[in-house]
This record gives C-alpha cells, sequence and structure tokens, in this order.
C-alpha cells in the first residue's frame, strides 16, 4: 500500500514538473511576437495585464493577471483584431501552429485549480522579470550615454591642454579661457600675435575661413615652425597631427613684445 502511494506521488510530481516546463516553453516561444494590454475586453470576458504569447489563425493564447486563457479571435473587437494583425491575415500567414494552441487550450479546460494558481504565479512572475528587463535596458543605454559623454569630455579636455600649451610655448599665460568653450579663441589668436577683433571674424561665415588660414600661419609662426606646419594646419587629418606637434614639440619662440623693454632700456642709456 505504502508502495502504491510513493508510486502516486512520484507520478503526480512528474506530471506537475511537465507542466510547469511546458508553461516555460510557452512563454519562451511566444516572447518574439508578444503583444501586451493592460485591459482586453472580449465579448463575455475582461482581463488585465494581458500578454498574447500565441496567436493562431482562429485563437489567440494569454496570460493576464488572473492565470492564462485561450480566446477566439472572432470574439475579440474589431480595433484589437485589427492591432494583433488579423486585419491583413490575407497578406501574411501568422508563424503560429494551430495544433499547438489547441493542445494549449485543451489543457488550460482540463486543468485543476492548482494547475490555474500556478499559472497565475507564473505570470505574476513573468510580468515582474519583463519589468526587471525593461529596467536593465534604460540601465544599459544610461551607461552608454555617459560613456559617450565622458570620452567627449575626455577629447575636448585634451584639446583645451592642447591650446594650453601652444599659449605657454609662445610666451603667453592663456589663464582660465583656455578651457572655457568658444572664448578660449581669445588666448589662441593672442598667441599667434593677432588683433583680438579676429574674434569677430571667427563667428561670420566665409569671414571665418580667412580668420583661420590666418591664425594657421601665424600662430606656426610664432611656435618658430615651417610655414609648412601652418599649411598642414589647414587641411583634414593632417591638422590634427599639425596640431598635436605644435603643442608637444620642442622650439619656443619667444615673444618680440618680451624683447621690446629691454630694447629700450638699452636705447634709454
Amino acid at each position: 500500500m505504502n508502495a502504491l502511494k510513493t508510486q502516486h506521488y512520484a507520478a503526480g510530481r512528474l506530471i506537475w514538473l511537465a507542466l510547469a516546463l511546458w508553461l516555460i516553453w510557452a512563454f519562451g516561444a511566444g516572447a518574439a511576437e508578444e503583444q501586451t494590454f493592460a485591459l482586453l475586453k472580449t465579448k463575455t470576458e475582461t482581463y488585465t495585464n494581458a500578454t498574447v504569447t500565441t496567436k493562431a489563425k482562429t485563437y489567440i493564447f494569454i496570460l493576464h493577471a488572473g492565470g492564462m486563457n485561450n480566446i477566439k479571435v472572432a470574439d475579440l473587437p474589431a480595433d484589437v483584431q485589427e492591432k494583433l494583425g488579423y486585419g491583413m491575415a490575407k497578406k501574411a500567414r501568422l508563424g503560429t501552429n494551430s495544433a499547438v494552441v489547441w493542445a494549449r487550450t485543451e489543457v488550460v479546460k482540463l486543468a485543476p485549480p492548482r494547475m490555474q494558481e500556478e499559472g497565475k504565479k507564473l505570470a505574476q512572475i513573468w510580468q515582474k522579470n519583463k519589468l526587471t528587463y525593461s529596467s536593465l535596458s534604460a540601465l544599459v543605454r544610461s551607461k552608454q550615454a555617459l560613456t559617450v559623454f565622458g570620452i567627449l569630455l575626455l577629447v575636448y579636455l585634451f584639446h583645451c591642454y592642447c591650446c594650453m600649451l601652444i599659449c605657454r610655448k609662445t610666451g603667453l599665460e592663456p589663464g582660465i579661457l583656455v578651457w572655457l568653450p568658444v572664448v578660449q579663441l581669445f588666448p589662441l589668436i593672442r598667441a599667434a600675435g593677432m588683433s583680438p577683433w579676429w574674434f569677430v571674424a571667427y563667428l561670420v561665415p566665409l569671414l571665418n575661413l580667412v580668420a583661420q588660414v590666418l591664425w594657421s600661419l601665424n600662430i606656426a609662426k610664432a611656435r618658430g615652425k615651417s610655414i609648412w606646419v601652418g599649411v598642414l594646419l589647414m587641411v583634414p587629418i593632417a591638422g590634427f597631427f599639425a596640431f598635436l606637434y605644435l603643442a608637444f614639440s620642442e622650439g619656443a619662440s619667444p615673444r618680440n613684445d618680451a624683447h621690446e623693454p629691454k630694447v629700450m632700456s638699452l636705447q634709454t642709456a
């Protein structure tokens, strides 16, 4: 008698395990085409938090807040049918085997109350996991955005550092302006020995091209480099390496105005 009870218990456990595995498979099989409705109304029933996991020609299979169920397509409102793609049935066949839907339907009909409770728990777990996946996806996107912002910030700071080196190696201390967008043009223009009014030229279309050409030639001269370095500054890609060359190479050219007091003192003497 005990052996019979043990066998009956083991068989029951295997059946529940098989049904649980089937439900997990059902979730995975329909995940690629699932659609969710906060409120899904049919001719006879109303379901909340309904997720359509399977679509067949005449049936759909859903998970909802109360468990799971199958619904005839004909019982759905016209707008829901259209949203699920049944209005375009002639143009494209749904890629789900109707035999599988029938099997699920029969299982749901024959399922005891315990099975309905298990289905409800699994549906709640599924909804919770969907929210977790959405949160993780949003977190990943935010981390990607922060990474891009961090890279751009490092590139900008490196550019400002190079500008500072160029100014210092022409004998000019740029101050804090060299770290600020746009206004960093002021110390760069001064380092090239040009009038600060050229800053206005940078803001005028076409005229800004003239200002850039003059600045490139003058800054190369102020750094004591060949005129060809100034020409390379105006060439795409090559200009990047020419800019680095002006920033990190040796051979600073002393500014003329640094010698003016000394010359005047000699003349006075």
